[in-house]
């Protein structure tokens, strides 16, 4: 079974070092394509130390038609895909393929470590159960985005992610993936370790993601339910309180 992890890259040569190495440490088959949007940084020079990447080097539309030009390359059974500053702690991607080895899920998502920018342990956010229907009812996504693994067949047949959308098409992406009938397999595991930045995406176009997010709830007719995305809120707070009173306490 092989695994293909897809990184988009503009001028992350700050970061991704770190990125492809915890790929590569991964004791499983696996290919990692890094789809590059001609950086003019230090990501060049860091590329021709792997000799095992598929790199693409060409201008794209954003993010998410760079990842999905990395989904069309990939040849892997299991495809996800994780932003250069990201990180997979050891043995992740080996949890990942012994799960898909022994069961039929359709994907895999599990708990994610967040990180500062110098790399140090924020806390861990453990995604809470919840049944599939509730899940269809709320509007927001419990999972970290690099978390989750999917089958290639779900790009196949739903599609890849929407270049519409420039801040949220994952998210987008996801709800059509929890609308359709492919069921997921919660893993209690650290599948991923995600960096919070000052510069980052989310941080800089909160307002826009908040824009696209509520384009794709009309588009995909998600009706909004304020109080039961409150209480589910309310709910995945309680059950990450030990984790959030361990990083209070340090």
């Amino acid at each position: 079974m092989k695994i293909s992890i897809i990184t988009p890259n503009n001028n992350g040569g700050i970061y991704i070092e770190n990125c492809i190495i915890s790929v590569l440490k991964q004791n499983v088959d696996f290919e990692h394509i890094i789809v590059d949007c001609k950086s003019t940084d230090s990501s060049n020079e860091i590329f021709k130390k792997y000799p095992h990447l598929k790199i693409i080097s060409e201008s794209d539309n954003g993010m998410y038609d760079a990842i999905n030009k990395g989904i069309a390359l990939a040849k892997g059974d299991i495809i996800s895909y994780l932003n250069c500053d990201d990180r997979y702690p050891n043995n992740s991607l080996k949890i990942v393929e012994q799960l898909f080895s022994k069961y039929s899920f359709d994907f895999v998502y599990g708990d994610c470590k967040l990180i500062s920018d110098s790399e140090k342990d924020i806390y861990i956010y453990r995604v809470p159960p919840i049944s599939r229907e509730l899940l269809k009812q709320i509007t927001v996504v419990p999972w970290a985005q690099p978390s989750i693994f999917f089958r290639r067949y779900i790009f196949d047949d739903i599609g890849n992610f929407n270049i519409n959308y420039s801040f949220a098409s994952d998210y987008e992406f996801m709800k059509r993936v929890i609308f359709s009938e492919y069921i997921g397999f919660r893993c209690k595991e650290v599948l991923s370790k995600f960096m919070i930045r000052d510069d980052s995406l989310g941080s800089k176009y909160s307002i826009e993601m908040l824009d696209e997010g509520a384009r794709i709830k009309k588009n995909l007719k998600i009706k909004n339910r304020p109080i039961l995305d409150l209480l589910f809120n309310i709910y995945r707070k309680v059950y990450n309180f030990h984790t959030l009173l361990k990083t209070f306490n340090k």
